[in-house]
């Protein structure tokens, strides 16, 4: 018997506080328990603030709080099925080797609707970026079947920030992260511009289809707060200043290299060099190297990624200076067709590290 959607939406509205690598009690609540969530939720019910980030909406009569308190020990075992799929992380989910607890919200809610529970885990905001990594399961516990392996699960959604319709690029990942088959874990990555991150916004994700095999219609909506105030003030950044000329006589400036728990990037300026893919090869001081790709483009402006820092390819904390080398590749100018060669632009340069 699966939890229905009124104990999850309600579940919802309660901030559980939790160590993210510990597992979930097997025992039934204790009345100790039962008066601390019952404080808990009377507190929100009454309106306090408090420091967490997670909203919960509009908060349920008082009434409901019994209902919550009776369906949590009712639910026990299914609760704890869903809680202890906290322990996935968003390091899990991007295959990070840092660690962001620091700088994540754990949100932990989980909305069911038509048969199909999702789970939004946690959340990252950086320079220009939104991460989150959420769990989808079968509200009756089974296997989560695809006809077609190669046809991958996809969440369709609509995000919000402020109450702001948002368009931009996302990118996406997913796999199983059990061996029967019932969580699938999947991850997203919101590439948005124009956002002042360093200050707390109000995010607001709308799934409202899953393609898992065939299509299943539904609302499964997600509220919470965050900011990257953070993870952006312990974020070192060096000057780059670096402008090479193009084959077809464009150019690039290399701006900045940027250094975080989330990622190292490099940041670029373009004229007349939408039509290149661009790649740096870098090497520091104690023999570390990493390569960074482009990770986002538009005609103006792009950023590269170490594409090795979820491999410990990180250029080292400790390293005095670090050796750049930029290569181009010209874009095919038809589908399908291949590109031109990677070609080393001007000559490598060497920076200094603070």
């Amino acid at each position: 018997m699966g939890m229905n959607r009124e104990a999850y939406e309600l579940a919802n509205r309660i901030e559980m506080r939790y160590d993210r690598h510990e597992s979930w009690p097997e025992e039934r609540l204790s009345e100790a328990d039962r008066k601390k969530y019952k404080k808990e939720i009377l507190w929100r019910i009454r309106g306090k603030k408090r420091k967490g980030k997670a909203l919960r909406g509009v908060y349920a009569a008082a009434c409901a709080v019994l209902v919550l308190l009776a369906g949590t020990i009712f639910f026990g075992d299914e609760v704890h099925a869903m809680i202890t799929q906290i322990s996935w992380s968003i390091e899990n989910a991007f295959g990070l080797s840092g660690n962001l607890a620091d700088y994540s919200e754990a949100v932990g809610m989980s909305v069911a609707d038509n048969g199909y529970v999702v789970t939004l885990q946690e959340a990252v905001v950086s320079e220009e970026k939104l991460l989150i990594n959420y769990t989808l399961q079968r509200e009756d516990g089974g296997a989560i079947v695809m006809p077609d392996p190669l046809d991958l699960p996809n969440l369709d959604s609509t995000l919000y920030i402020d109450g702001k319709k948002m368009n931009g690029a996302v990118a996406g990942s997913c796999g199983f992260i059990d061996d029967e088959h019932t969580v699938l874990g999947m991850a997203s990555e919101y590439f948005l511009k124009k956002v002042d991150f360093s200050e707390e916004h109000r995010f607001q994700i709308n799934i409202h289809r899953s393609r898992i095999g065939t299509t299943i219609e539904g609302e499964w909506e997600f509220v919470f707060q965050a900011d990257g105030s953070d993870l952006l003030a312990d974020t070192r950044r060096i000057t780059l200043d670096k402008t090479f000329t193009l084959p077809n006589g464009g150019s690039v400036t290399l701006q900045e290299l940027t250094s975080n728990a989330l990622e190292q990037r490099i940041t670029y300026a373009l004229s007349d060099g939408f039509d290149y893919s661009f790649h740096v090869k870098a090497v520091d001081s104690t023999g570390k190297q990493a390569e960074f790709g482009v990770r986002m483009q538009d005609e103006k402006t792009g950023h590269m990624q170490n594409e090795q820092t979820l491999y410990d390819g990180r250029l080292a904390e400790e390293a005095e200076t670090v050796t750049m080398t930029l290569y181009v590749k010209e874009l095919p100018k038809e589908s399908g067709k291949e590109s031109g060669e990677e070609v080393q632009i001007g000559e490598p340069f060497t920076l200094k590290l603070p």
